[in-house]
């Protein structure tokens, strides 16, 4: 894919986020998904040129940033990384008006450049899904890589990322959101998923907590 300027819209499914949007949420689940387990693997959910146009740069930055501290731990802790790249929506009738694939310029998927993806880290294409686990085979691949615990983070947390993680914990993994490496751009639903409905799957943390976990290994 080419590089790119232009910014797609995808209506209110991503409206722009506020500063404040990448605000811990502290829950008393939190102590069941720390220490992570000796195979656990972090899944940055599209974080990626077109959707990263979308929220205000800072918050855009702050997230990249995050992200960055992230998966540099995982890596120096020879830990597996999944960069899942959203390539486009389902077609099913839904109110919020989204483009069709043919809209999207071709450098949507691609990571942001400051992202230190390496080789033999694991790339995944959504195929017009919301969640990298559906109709995709990232739950084989991460079994296959003993996996038992997967760590989320990314865009949109009351989409792409509440998705992935409920399919993951459907598939017996248990499931850590990183509450200050995430952002939706509906604050209210970013609340609501961190407050209530991630609790529901598994637990949340923080970039500190996740490192300061990692560095211990």
């Amino acid at each position: 894919m080419t590089r790119g300027s232009s910014v797609v819209d995808l209506g209110r499914t991503l409206r722009p986020a506020r500063a404040s949007a990448l605000t811990h949420i502290r829950t008393e689940g939190r102590t069941l998904v720390l220490p992570l387990d000796s195979r656990t693997t972090l899944v940055v959910d599209d974080v990626q040129k077109g959707i990263l146009a979308m929220p205000p740069k800072e918050v855009a930055d702050q997230l990249v940033e995050a992200n960055v501290t992230l998966a540099d731990a995982f890596q120096a802790a020879g830990l597996p990384v999944v960069w899942v790249h959203a390539t486009g929506l389902p077609p099913g009738r839904v109110e919020r008006p989204i483009p069709e694939d043919d809209e999207l310029p071709e450098w949507f998927a691609d990571l942001d450049g400051r992202l230190p993806a390496r080789e033999g880290d694991l790339h995944i294409d959504k195929p017009r899904t919301i969640s990298a686990f559906s109709r995709t085979d990232l739950a084989e691949k991460l079994r296959a890589e003993g996996v038992t615990q997967v760590v989320f983070t990314g865009i949109a947390m009351g989409a792409g990322v509440e998705a992935s993680a409920r399919s993951a914990f459907d598939e017996g993994f248990t499931v850590t959101v990183v509450s200050d490496a995430v952002v939706d751009g509906d604050p209210e639903r970013q609340r609501a998923s961190l407050g209530h409905d991630i609790p529901s799957v598994g637990g949340l943390a923080t970039v500190a907590e996740v490192v300061a976990d990692l560095g211990k290994r």
